[in-house]
């Protein structure tokens, strides 16, 4: 009790409330709504839309070019036991014409993203704040078997911020480093022409390093499987390589960041015991190297 009461008078009320009820002790987490804002940090590599939420952290959504839109709570402070968690949503204290809507439970962990939640419930979380209602989870609080937390997030000043969030999504890359960093390309039987397949996706390594200057450097390594004389393969793993570095010269990619190299059979990925394992075999690679960020 005198926690509580020392609590309730050193942080703002606005950003944490202490309550009493029934069920015990509530504290609920939330922006003013005097500063409430949302905060944008917006590129072709990432699109993110936060809410600092005052004393507790940070509600966050992030889309990464080449996946899906998650929403998280990033907590400067442990708040919530681990186990699952209610969401609802509430219209503003001024509109006494909605009423508040469960939108289930989601799972709290413990860990320093405690809640995360995947591309659905991202989306519905925003289509929930662009109508101006007030997401809020609740969950018993870690260090007590009868207080809860309330976490809320705020409506407001929202729109503006979602119409360039929503803008940065419409820009964001196919692809982002993670999953370009190291591609393989798959070549016919004795064949160094690239597929219609590797063009594909040597076009969107370079639509990538076109707009990642980061980008420092190219590794090309050509393979075979063992079929044929062993000389005969390593002039074949230099003809898939070279074509590859072709295709890229042509693309716009400065030869000076290429290394190409040829290894001929003796890097296999597999054991060449059947015409699956011989066709991993017969590949090129592309490792991409950039300046730390």
């Amino acid at each position: 009790m005198l926690l509580k009461k020392y609590l309730s008078t050193l942080l703002p009320v606005a950003a944490l409330l202490l309550v009493a009820s029934s069920a015990g002790w509530a504290v609920k987490y939330a922006a003013p709504m005097s500063s409430a804002e949302w905060n944008l940090e917006l590129s072709p590599f990432e699109c993110r839309m936060w809410q600092p939420i005052p004393v507790y952290g940070d509600a966050v959504f992030q889309y990464r070019a080449g996946e899906k839109q998650k929403f998280f709570l990033a907590p400067s402070r442990k708040a919530m036991k681990t186990g699952k968690a209610l969401l609802v949503s509430s219209p503003p204290v001024w509109d006494g014409t909605r009423p508040s809507q469960k939108l289930g439970y989601v799972p709290v962990n413990d860990s320093n993203r405690p809640v995360l939640l995947q591309s659905i419930q991202a989306n519905q979380l925003l289509t929930e704040l662009e109508k101006g209602m007030t997401p809020m989870f609740t969950r018993q609080a870690w260090y007590s078997d009868t207080e809860r937390v309330h976490i809320g997030l705020s409506s407001i000043n929202f729109r503006k911020s979602y119409q360039e969030y929503r803008q940065c999504l419409a820009g964001l890359l196919p692809v982002n480093f993670d999953q370009i960093a190291k591609s393989r390309l798959r070549f016919d039987t004795a064949r160094w022409e690239l597929t219609s397949d590797s063009i594909k996706r040597l076009d969107t390594i370079v639509h990538y390093v076109r707009a990642d200057p980061s980008v420092t450097g190219f590794y090309v390594d050509g393979h075979t499987d063992d079929m044929g004389r062993r000389l005969a393969n390593l002039d074949l793993s230099k003809k898939r390589a070279e074509a590859v570095t072709r295709y890229l010269v042509t693309q716009g990619i400065d030869e000076s960041l290429i290394t190409t190299r040829y290894h001929g059979e003796r890097y296999p990925m597999a054991r060449n015991k059947n015409a699956k394992s011989r066709e991993l075999n017969r590949r090129v690679t592309i490792r991409l190297e950039r300046s730390a960020l």
